[in-house]
Parts: C-alpha cells; structure tokens; sequence
C-alpha cells in the first residue's frame, strides 16, 4: 500500500509542473510573437504580405481596451464602488460590481478585473477561460514593462493569475433575458419593489441589483435586454449594438417618416441604424456616442440619472 501511495503522488505533482510549465510558455510564445511582429511588419511587408491587416476583425481588434478605457472615463463612479483597492464603506460596496452581459470568452472582463482591478461579474452561456484570455490575447497587448511584470510574478507564483481572477471575477454561466413589462410590475405601480422578479433565475437577478454599471459589447440577442433591465432597476448602462436577428425579434418597429414627410409610418427594425434609433426611443434621456474604433461601434449609454 505504501509503494503504491508513493508511486502515484510524484505523479500528481508532475502534471501539475507540467501545467504550470504550459502556462509560462502560452505567456512567452504571446510575447515573442508580438515581438516579432512589430519588428518585421514593415510598411511594404503589411501591403504585400499581412493579409490579415486588410481583414475587418483586424481593424477593431483593439475594441476592447478602448471600451475598457471609454467606460472608466465615461463612469468614474465605478472605480469607486467596484475597484478592489477602494477605501469606500466595504459594508455598502462589498457586493458592487461591473456586470458584463454577453462577454463571450471574457477579454473585457479579463482588461476590466485584471488590468483596472475592478470586481466584474460576466453573464454567458458559454463558461470563459478568462485566465487564458488574459495571457494569450491581453498580455501580448500590454505595455513591455507590464509583460516583464507579470512574467516576474508568474515565476514565483504560477496560480498568480487565477488567484487574482478568484478575488474580483466570477460568471454566471446562463442567459440573460427579460419578462415583457406586462409580465412584471402591477397596475399601481411602476417602482421596482411593486413589480414581480424580473429574471427567473435568483443569481442574475441579484447580479442586476449590485450592479454599479450593466456594459454588453456585442451582445447579440441580450442587447435590448440589457436596456429594459436598466430601466427597471435605474442602472447605469452602455451597450454597443451589434447583430438585429430581425425575424427572432418581429416586434420591433420604429415610426419614420413617410416619403412625402407628411406623416410617420410604422417600419420594422430590419437595419443596425433602425436598431439603434428603436432603442434611443425607449426614453428620450438615453445618448449616443462613437467609440474610437472601426465595425459597429454605436454606443448607447445612460447614467441612470
């Protein structure tokens, strides 16, 4: 029994070496081809020969760290309520967060928590390894001396990553959508404690309730829910449209005018610019802005005031 014992927890120890070895490369592998890319990519080599520059989803592939910079600049309320060094009253502010709808494998989220130290709670059906987003898709992005950092860092702790991630991050692996308004509140009254629970699922609906800001960049069909649940609960929101899905979504219709610009005529919501302006309609307080980089890059905010 004992050789046994003793045969197996070398074992264990091994892949857990082996894994950590993993991650040190991923990070160096990420580097050196950031590297090496901005030391050959001349400006012949990028007409004749990075075909990928010329490809739309190279263009705004920096999206995510101008949004994560336009959203600080835009609600400096919440580095105050959601960063995790903050000297604010923890009893009010402990459960305070950036609620991240729709953010797919997490790189938001990721810039959001690990970049700015803010406390982010993502809502996807799809479960994120954002710890590997970090290293493999964020890091290579980063200034040199915050590479060298966080490499410095990881040879001493390896799990620094992770461990930092469980502090201020975590995500709800479930989708977000909202009852009609029919659904939800009563004839007298229109204030959050007269309406009924507006998410059948308790986690969302208390991630909504702490929410300092609710931001969905791309957030496909959750879009127009993020912009109802604000409402509901006064929350300050972005979202940055992306996708219509005009045959899932047939009740949607805006009023424009009509060819002689008499009257108005009821169109369905078949366009992103139809899309945008049927979600600035929702309440004249709403504004729009363009985000610094190319492809849908819309934004709709409310401060919730």
């Amino acid at each position: 029994m004992e050789a046994s014992i003793n045969t197996i927890i070398p074992d264990v120890k091994t892949k857990e070496q082996k894994r950590e070895e993993g991650r040190r490369r991923a990070l160096e592998m990420a580097i050196a081809k950031q590297s090496n890319e901005s030391n050959t990519c001349t400006p012949n080599n990028k007409r004749r020969g990075n075909r990928k520059s010329d490809r739309h989803g190279a263009r705004n592939q920096h999206r995510h760290k101008h949004f994560a910079k336009w959203i600080l600049d835009k609600f400096p309320h919440v580095v105050r309520e959601c960063s995790s060094s903050s000297s604010t009253d923890e009893a009010t502010m402990k459960n305070m967060h950036v609620l991240d709808i729709a953010g797919g494998k997490g790189e938001l989220s990721a810039r959001l928590a690990l970049c700015h130290s803010l406390r982010v709670v993502m809502i996807d059906p799809r479960p994120a390894d954002v710890a590997s987003v970090y290293l493999n898709s964020v890091v290579p992005k980063l200034p040199k001396k915050w590479q060298h950092s966080l490499e410095e860092r990881l040879k001493h702790t390896p799990s620094f990553v992770e461990d930092e991630l469980d502090k201020r991050f975590s995500q709800l692996v479930t989708y977000f959508s909202v009852a009609s308004d029919d659904d939800i509140c009563s004839d007298d009254g229109d204030d959050v404690d007269d309406c009924k629970v507006l998410f059948e699922d308790e986690a969302v609906e208390k991630a909504v309730r702490n929410a300092s800001l609710i931001i969905g960049l791309h957030a496909d069909g959750a879009t127009e829910a993020i912009v109802d649940a604000a409402l509901r609960y006064n929350k300050p929101f972005v979202i940055v449209p992306c996708c219509v899905f005009p045959t899932l979504f047939r009740h949607r219709f805006i009023y424009v005018d009509d060819d002689d610009g008499n009257e108005k005529k009821k169109v369905a919501v078949r366009t992103h610019e139809q899309f945008c302006q049927y979600l600035l309609d929702k309440d004249d307080r709403f504004r729009q802005e363009l985000l610094p980089f190319e492809g849908r890059n819309v934004a709709m905010w409310w401060d919730g005031k």
